[in-house]
């Protein structure tokens, strides 16, 4: 027989953060984080698509000539000494930089997984995220 409390506790749905995300990197330790990473620059079509929550430093890059504003994420390894960045695609109606994360500051960012088609034409793999929020 099944106790009403228990029964209560069982069908409370998970948090908004839980139910929205894939794949969690935030939830791993430094050296698993940078496993996964690994793993979805060999195998990123196991990975797009997907809803991805990370940690990492937040870049920003703006050309001079034309003004556009890039930005990014890096996820470092355990030690720092290596790292691999995530194009951030920001939202339409973002400006830059009253909407932006500080330049070198530490984020928490969730996205869909998506890569460059042109560059994977081309055999280069650039993982972005769109739809990003920043927790």
């Amino acid at each position: 027989m099944t106790r009403p409390d228990v029964q209560e506790a069982e069908d409370t749905e998970p948090s908004s953060t839980t139910t929205s995300v894939d794949i969690d990197l935030t939830e791993l330790s430094s050296t698993m984080v940078f496993a996964e990473v690994s793993n979805m620059m060999m195998q990123p079509d196991d990975y797009l698509g997907k809803t991805i929550r990370m940690r990492g430093i937040f870049t920003t890059y703006q050309d001079p000539q034309t003004g556009q504003v890039y930005c990014g994420v890096l996820v470092q390894d355990a030690t720092a000494c290596c790292a691999q960045g995530f194009d951030i695609v920001m939202p339409q109606e973002a400006r830059y930089p009253e909407d932006y994360p500080a330049d070198t500051s530490e984020i928490t960012v969730r996205g869909t997984l998506l890569a460059n088609e042109e560059l994977k034409k081309s055999g280069i793999v650039l993982l972005r995220l769109e739809d990003v929020a920043f927790e």
